[in-house]
């Protein structure tokens, strides 16, 4: 037995109560070790167009609708039993010979209306315009359709439906020419007129599971499960086999764009599952391969996250591995250099030195940027100049430095200008780049070619540099910069942005006006984790691509109810770590939480290790999220409150939110602004860390709690040293 799911199985599912869901899986387990078992009550439906719709019983009052055929059985929907009966009146699984298998309306002409009142379970009703989808007889010939029985007008009829839209365009097809339908789609002409459908079982069986097999994905189906890939997701908990979207998360993930689209969410809204879900509808809607590679590109900035959202996206019911690559933008520029001919050397140690070169030879006392730190000069260069591929002096003269707070005057950008100069001499001399510098080779590259991907996903758009958008834009533009529709999905959330500089939109030369929305429903955090985020990080002014706002402005409504985050004050560094160990293990030892759903995080990458070490020395086994490829296993996660962007965990220990430790102090002749600026970064990172926790959040400090946790003070709870 084989194993396939709708595309909306997962969703109605969710919609059923734990016991339910409970029973609903216990069935299913039932169902794939004996089908014919008594207690299933395998009962196959009959009626207008049915042929393989068949129920089983999961309880008393649940019913599981499946199309069956063979060895191969997809599960469709579950649900009490009158809706399922219901439904099975309405609706038939089609197996085309060209097109998608799924499910498809066979009611009379008050169906769609009929489907709208239902609440559970819901009909697909999803209408697309006969110019988006094939007619429904598209490979069968006028005179084919005459020969098999149907005249002009009806011929017409079929011409101007696809599989959605039939009962639209012939509202009165009665029951006759209804299964006459179903049979030509599902054949040709020679098996039509043969009956083979009905004549041949084995024929049939291998069409159908050939149909699910070569063309499920269109519809949403998952690919057919092995035994031993079918156990494993049953034996884990609903939430780790179902990757869930809302309605109006499924709304933007299937919704036709003609240009540039934008999503933009708060923390916790599921901006990335619908970026993954928005992958897999445009490798159905236009084709897995492009010239032999995937046909969608879907890329971050952060090296890490690619493994992660791959594996993730394997979850996915419609999700099949290798239709879309995930890599990372710095490691996707270097390859296309390299297939140029054109290999970049990238040494950021050398580079640093060569910067620190340039700024001794450049920036010296009673000049215009004496006043500026290293550090902000370094990304002046990078997060600016570079980042936005400033041409000339008289460009940066002009340029609005989205983005930076400190005011450059023109003299400070002038030998900011000639600090660049050098830095670059230096590193040609030395036979090396830097990362902005790949990125800017890659774009220019790809602009003079034809478009490499159909379609680029980008999560964490904000965390972009300009320079490495227009890369990602023009993989999937021509030559002429211009770029079919559905091409450009950006996700992201300003209000999370964890690196210095920006740009907006317009700068980057995209339109996405009449194609953005906004996620307003907090699906991961409970109302007490976001309101102390909010307490700490709500007035943090943002800067969204162009969009400004205040951080608590943004925020979405988070649903669910549970604990206050807990402050406990516990002495140094390695007595906050021990504290975790001893916190973790408690709650392992109740039976409430796994090792691998605990995520600690800290400021400094020098403090993870510390961190994993000790961890292992007490007995908790732990592992850096820059290892972490987004496979389960049962280690603890640990790694800098950047590492944790756009993974999420039941439970957070935040370490070293102390006073003179976090935020960081003012360093030596940095000024206000440069301090300003950085200090807002690390409020972000600090946001970003505290909303990775789905159910528990713990803050450790020394002796005395971090400034910047005083207004949220009445919205932890604050607990003893011991756990």
């Amino acid at each position: 037995m084989e194993i396939s799911f709708d595309r909306d199985w997962f969703e109605v599912l969710r919609d059923l109560e734990p016991r339910e869901q409970s029973q609903v899986t216990d069935a299913l387990v039932r169902y794939k070790k004996s089908p014919d078992h008594p207690s299933l009550n395998l009962e196959k439906l009959r009626g207008r167009g049915q042929r393989r719709l068949w129920s089983i019983r999961a309880s008393q009052e649940l019913r599981v609708l499946v199309a069956r055929q063979g060895n191969v059985t997809v599960f469709l929907r579950a649900g009490h039993h009158d809706d399922i009966y219901g439904l099975a009146e309405r609706i038939t699984f089609v197996a085309p010979t060209a097109g998608a298998p799924g499910l498809m309306p066979i009611a009379t002409e008050s169906a769609f209306e009929e489907a709208a009142e239902i609440s559970s379970p819901p009909v697909v009703v999803e209408r697309l315009p006969a110019a988006d989808s094939p007619s429904i007889l598209h490979h069968w010939e006028h005179s084919e359709l005459l020969q098999v029985g149907f005249d002009a007008s009806e011929i017409e009829k079929l011409r101007g439906a696809d599989q959605e839209t039939l009962l639209h365009v012939w509202p009165d097809i009665d029951e006759a020419k209804l299964d006459l339908v179903l049979r030509c789609m599902e054949g040709t002409l020679e098996t039509v007129n043969q009956d083979e459908l009905l004549a041949n079982e084995e024929a049939d069986n291998a069409r159908f599971r050939e149909a699910i097999v070569e063309r499920g994905a269109l519809a949403g189906l998952s690919v057919l499960l092995a035994p031993d890939e079918f156990e494993r997701l049953m034996s884990a908990p609903i939430e780790e086999w179902m990757v869930f979207l809302h309605p109006d998360q499924r709304a933007l993930v299937d919704r036709r764009f003609n240009g540039p689209a934008r999503v933009r969410g708060a923390a916790g809204t599921g901006k990335t599952v619908v970026a993954l879900h928005r992958a897999a509808v445009l490798v159905a809607r236009y084709g897995a391969k492009k010239s032999g590679r995937p046909s969608v590109l879907f890329t971050t900035f952060i090296s890490t996250l690619p493994p992660v959202f791959k594996n993730l996206y394997a979850r996915l019911p419609r999700g099949v591995a290798g239709d879309v690559e995930f890599i990372n933008v710095d490691k996707l520029a270097l390859r296309l250099c390299a297939a140029a001919g054109q290999r970049a050397r990238v040494d950021v140690n050398a580079a640093g030195r060569a910067f620190n070169q340039a700024y001794n030879a450049i920036v010296r006392q009673n000049t215009p940027l004496a006043g500026q730190t290293r550090d902000y000069l370094r990304d002046e260069i990078r997060a600016v100049l570079k980042a936005r591929a400033v041409a000339s002096l008289d460009e940066y003269l002009d340029l609005e430095r989205t983005g930076r707070k400190s005011r450059f005057t023109a003299p400070m950008r002038e030998q900011a200008w000639a600090l660049h100069q050098e830095y670059d001499r230096l590193l040609a001399q030395a036979g090396i780049v830097d990362f902005p510098d790949v990125l800017k080779r890659a774009r220019d590259l790809v602009r003079r070619q034809e478009p490499l991907y159909r379609a680029a996903v980008i999560d964490e758009a904000q965390d972009l540099s300009l320079v490495a958008l227009q890369l990602v834009d023009a993989l999937v533009s021509d030559s002429r910069g211009n770029r079919p529709p559905d091409s450009l999905f950006l996700v992201g959330d300003g209000a999370q942005k964890i690196y210095p500089g920006g740009f907006t939109l317009a700068q980057a030369g995209l339109d996405v006006r009449g194609n953005s929305a906004v996620l307003r429903v907090n699906y991961r955090n409970t109302q007490e984790i976001m309101a102390a985020a909010m307490a700490c990080a709500g007035s943090e002014p943002v800067d969204d691509l162009g969009d400004t706002f205040l951080r608590g402005d943004a925020g979405a409504e988070a649903q669910r109810e549970g604990v206050k985050p807990m402050l406990a004050c516990v002495g140094d560094f390695q007595a906050q770590i021990k504290y975790v160990a001893q916190k973790v293990k408690r709650l392992c030892s109740m039976a409430t939480l796994a090792t691998s759903d605990v995520g600690v995080f800290v400021a400094r990458n020098d403090l993870v290790r510390s961190t994993i070490a000790t961890l292992n020395r007490e007995g908790i086994q732990s592992e850096s999220l820059a290892n972490f490829s987004g496979r389960p296993n049962n280690h603890l996660k640990v790694g800098t409150f950047h590492r944790a962007k756009g993974l999420e965990f039941k439970v957070v220990f935040l370490l070293e939110i102390s006073a003179g430790e976090f935020p960081g102090q003012a360093k030596r002749w940095e000024t206000e602004a440069e301090y300003e600026e950085r200090r807002a970064l690390e409020m972000s990172q600090l946001f970003v860390a505290m909303t990775r926790a789905r159910d528990g959040l713990f803050i450790l400090c020394n002796a005395e709690p971090s400034d910047v946790l005083l207004e949220a003070l009445d919205y932890l709870e604050e607990v003893a040293a011991t756990p």
